[in-house]
């Protein structure tokens, strides 16, 4: 045998005696286990999707929406009477003519646009001796172009050149939608207002009515065969308005008010002192539900030089006059479940007044299109009377109160009535008629242009739409939308004659407007 055999087989053996031994060793050393494993476990306590997060008692459900669609609506020229009506601009003895930076051109204008939302809802539930321990939060990012883009508008690219002649640019913008913790019959955060009742169900386009995402703290107390009875103190700045102003020289020479001297007076809201107050009896039950709701609205505001609110602005913010008073609004809503015509089909009714408290009747308060941050629009505002940023002759941003000659800030008052009804033809098909109708009527002195300015308009709003939806699978929606809208308007005193808007190469005044709107929708939600 050679060396070379022997030393390999020497070698093989004393590596076997050496692990032979160290075996033996690991033998008498104590046993380990591996860390048991912990598997996902199912919560069916709060209904379905929930499961335990691990190494706690907490339920977890993850929620997820991805929305995209294609919008058209018919464009037109656009006059912007926000910049004029009951704003404090001067007319001379001919009338106020809009200037250049007050018109929009139709060519430059979208009649088609894209948009795209990403949702993600983390809503967590601990049982208590005192009942469910509850927290949710809902985070939005949405992507749009054109007019239409304007919803939520806390984030866009600016354009950097003249708006009036060149297109509008396309929005990115993220926001927190809902973040509220529940507990005991308490709820605190940013909820849905107690006031709301149908809050845009099934419309895809805005509807008026409320549909207000308010900072809150409520409390619910829930009776026998479906009673309850909710108090909410409510976020004022999330139904805070515009105001009006009809104050302003008649001529070139400055007049006083109040010490203060300027050519033209504007107004806006004063700080919140007190929540807004909003209560709501409702009825649950199998064949539906009924609530009536009420709300106290503080409308502080205050009149200054119009110099003062310019950006720059050129002179010191001392108001020339202030207003403290109250608003309010009441509500009746009905849902009935018609399951006998269809199973799922449901029906909606609600009506609601306010006086002073515009923002009850005003729509979705993260529509406000113009952006509040750069207060040129309020939360309370809601969206425009015609939506996408106008179309012909726009009228005033609705303001809860108006300063006048009188020296008070003259509240209107206004209702609107909003309707719904889902219909199932199968359990994959199903289509919706809606809509709403708007009044809004203002004091004679802000009609009539009391103190020098341009007057407010009467306004009379009716939205009708209607949409249907394929479902092929559960949570996958592929649906169509068409919406009509119609505002008429009363002439602002003050506004030019006719002929001399047509002699500076203006349209005339139009009391009527009409426009619709369609929108393709594909959306995923789990």
């Amino acid at each position: 045998m050679s060396f070379n055999r022997v030393f390999l087989l020497t070698s093989a053996a004393s590596l076997a005696g050496v692990a032979f031994v160290l075996c033996a060793r690991a033998a008498d050393l104590p046993a380990r286990q591996a860390a048991p494993i912990e598997y996902v476990r199912i919560c069916d306590a709060y209904g379905a999707g929930f499961f335990f997060i691990p190494g706690t008692d907490t339920c977890l459900k993850v929620g997820e929406l991805v929305m995209a669609e294609l919008r058209g609506f018919d464009p037109s020229f656009s006059i912007s009477g926000t910049n004029f009506y009951a704003n404090g601009a001067p007319h001379p003895g001919a009338g106020f003519v809009p200037s250049v930076s007050q018109y929009s051109n139709a060519r430059s204008r979208d009649a088609f646009s894209f948009a795209a939302l990403g949702r993600v809802e983390l809503d967590t539930r601990t049982q208590s001796p005192w009942g469910a321990l509850r927290s949710f939060v809902r985070v939005d990012a949405y992507y749009g172009s054109g007019q239409q883009a304007a919803t939520g508008s806390l984030g866009s690219l600016a354009n950097t050149f003249n708006t009036t002649a060149g297109t509008s640019a396309p929005r990115e913008t993220t926001i927190l939608n809902k973040a509220f913790i529940q507990f005991a019959g308490l709820t605190a955060g940013y909820a849905e207002s107690m006031f709301d009742f149908y809050s845009n169900a099934y419309n895809f386009s805005n509807l008026r009515g409320s549909a207000a995402t308010v900072a809150l703290l409520a409390y619910t107390v829930t009776f026998g065969d479906g009673f309850s009875v909710t108090l909410s103190a409510e976020d004022q700045a999330s139904r805070r308005t515009a105001i009006g102003s009809t104050i302003a020289s008649t001529t070139a020479a400055p007049i006083t008010i109040g010490g203060v001297s300027s050519t033209s007076f504007q107004a806006q809201p004063a700080g919140s002192r007190v929540p807004e107050i909003v209560g709501n009896l409702r009825l649950d039950q199998p064949w539906g539900a009924v609530q009536l709701t009420a709300a106290a609205h503080q409308v502080d505001a205050s009149l200054f030089a119009s110099t003062a609110l310019a950006t720059p602005p050129t002179t010191y913010a001392f108001p020339a006059l202030t207003s403290n008073s109250y608003g309010f609004s009441v509500q009746g809503g009905l849902k009935l479940n018609t399951n006998y015509i269809s199973p799922g089909d449901k029906f909606w009714l609600q009506v609601a007044y306010e006086k002073g408290a515009y923002g009850y009747i005003a729509g979705d308060n993260l529509g406000f299109n113009y952006g509040a941050v750069n207060q040129n629009r309020f939360m309370g505002d809601g969206f425009t009377s015609i939506s996408y940023s106008g179309s012909g002759w726009n009228p005033q941003i609705d303001s809860d109160c108006v300063f006048t000659g009188s020296g008070a800030c003259e509240q209107q008052w206004g209702f609107d009535i909003t309707s719904a009804y889902k219909h199932y033809w199968l359990p994959i098909l199903s289509s919706a008629v809606y809509g709403s109708y708007l009044e809004l009527h203002y004091p004679a002195g802000a009609l009539a242009g009391f103190g020098g300015a341009v007057g407010v308009s009467n306004l009379k709003e009716t939205r009708v739409g209607t949409n249907l939806v394929w479902t092929p699978l559960k949570g996958f929606d592929i649906g169509a939308e068409f919406m009509y809208a119609l505002l008429n308007q009363t002439r602002p005193v003050g506004l030019a004659p006719d002929t001399v808007l047509t002699a500076t190469g203006l349209p005339a005044f139009k009391p009527a407007t009409s426009q619709y709107s369609t929108r393709l929708r594909i959306q995923r939600a789990f």
